[in-house]
């Protein structure tokens, strides 16, 4: 996979989650499920084989102020997406 893009969330040492391995039905919940667990200022990366748009604009509308989603690599035929929190402003 591509070169990471640098962000301001705290650096991950995990590989990246690879939901492709899911039955369809469950890989936009899983995704979430990452996103819900995280602490402000974390973030996670995962390995996509579908177009990420619909999730993106599902999270933009759940998440809109607390959310960092950074492309790092665009498909097809897999995407690699860095999701993070935002810390709050300070």
């Amino acid at each position: 996979m591509g070169g990471k893009a640098r962000t301001n969330l705290q650096e991950q040492k995990a590989e990246p989650y690879d939901v492709r391995r899911l039955h369809p039905a469950k890989k936009q919940s899983a995704v979430m499920s990452m996103f819900d667990s995280l602490e402000p200022g974390q973030a996670f990366s995962v390995i996509l084989d579908f177009d990420p748009r619909r999730l993106k604009r599902q999270f933009e509308s759940s998440f809109a102020g607390d959310l960092v989603w950074v492309c790092l690599e665009i498909g097809p035929p897999e995407w690699l997406i860095e999701i993070g929190k935002r810390k709050p402003a300070q």
